[in-house]
């Protein structure tokens, strides 16, 4: 009688023990107590309640991300696989585009448990929920795109649209449910996918021809600016010589001027006596410096008198080309 007493004992012992139950430092613990939920969490660490059935314990990741997948994609090739696959599986991936093309389209959404209880205990199904809603906000952008948009050109901006979407819808449902992301995967069907690789083919070669075509552009444009800068320096370097040399012709010239009045007002020479001299130094000058630069022969004729005079006598009139015997015989 004492023995099962102490068997008895010992099982009722262990059985509540089973209440014992650990929670791990990333998750939460709902605690369905006489089949009522208790609306507090439990955190992380060592617990002890009422043994099962009357307590019944559900541990949440509340950091885990989960995934579901909206559309399947077509096989591309029969297999023994896929031998008793659903005839109209294929047909829950396609979509249809504003231009009325068919995409294959295989989403996933990615999301995590924002509420636990109301997760579990105020909701039916909600991964249901959650892929029926994806799957017509998905449809719905679709419809309103060009097969090349979704794909390949915009589909990263219509990825951004769906998520954007899909999260705004899912805050508005019961489901204590928080989604991160949507990603897209979209391709032709198999039928007409080796026109879509035409068509990617020819996109990607027109893009190359593009930079190619740019490249060159910009080469072209930057060796017409080199060109057109050694043009503007040279022609600015010329402007500063000429008009440092004008600078130096002026400034002789103000000398001159000024040598010319200085000696007329001596009284020494009369203004005549000064203006000639200083015209036959100028020009003694001038002459000074076009010889050297003259390597032209001049033949002359030894019958016809040449006359050589570089500055005429004060008598003499300008302008007279006769030769200076002749103009001699007149005076005389």
């Amino acid at each position: 009688m004492k023995r099962t007493a102490g068997w008895g004992a010992a099982l009722v012992a262990v059985y509540m023990i089973s209440g014992l139950y650990v929670v791990r430092g990333n998750e939460q613990c709902l605690v369905k107590r006489f089949g009522k939920a208790d609306r507090a969490l439990v955190s992380g660490g060592l617990h002890f309640d009422l043994p099962w059935p009357f307590v019944r314990v559900q541990r949440v990741n509340v950091n885990e991300l989960r995934t579901i997948t909206v559309g399947v994609a077509a096989a591309e090739a029969f297999d023994g696989a896929g031998f008793l696959r659903d005839v109209n599986l294929d047909r829950h991936g396609e979509f249809l585009t504003g231009d009325k093309n068919i995409l294959n389209v295989q989403a996933t959404v990615h999301y995590a448990i924002s509420d636990p209880h109301r997760h579990f205990f105020d909701c039916q199904s909600p991964e249901t929920g959650l892929r029926l809603l994806a799957e017509s906000l998905i449809a719905e952008k679709i419809a309103q795109c060009s097969v090349d948009y979704v794909h390949p050109l915009g589909l990263n901006e219509l990825q951004v649209l769906l998520t954007q979407s899909v999260r705004q819808a899912v805050e508005g449902q019961p489901w204590g449910i928080a989604v991160d992301n949507v990603t897209l995967a979209a391709v032709p069907p198999v039928e007409v996918k080796a026109a879509f690789l035409e068509v990617s083919n020819a996109r990607a070669e027109k893009d190359r021809l593009i930079s190619q075509e740019e490249s060159r552009r910009e080469k072209l444009l930057a060796a017409s600016r080199a060109r057109v800068r050694q043009i503007l320096d040279r022609a600015e370097a010329e402007r500063l010589a000429r008009v440092e040399s004008a600078r130096g012709s002026a400034d002789r010239f103000l000398r001159v001027v000024a040598q010319f009045q200085s000696e007329a007002e001596s009284g020494t020479q009369s203004p005549e006596e000064v203006r000639r001299g200083t015209m036959r130094r100028l020009l003694a000058a001038a002459l000074d410096e076009l010889f050297p630069r003259l390597a032209a022969k001049v033949l002359l004729d030894s019958a016809k008198p040449v006359d050589l005079t570089i500055f005429p006598q004060r008598d003499e009139p300008r302008g007279d080309a006769r030769p200076r015997e002749e103009r001699r015989g007149e005076k005389r």
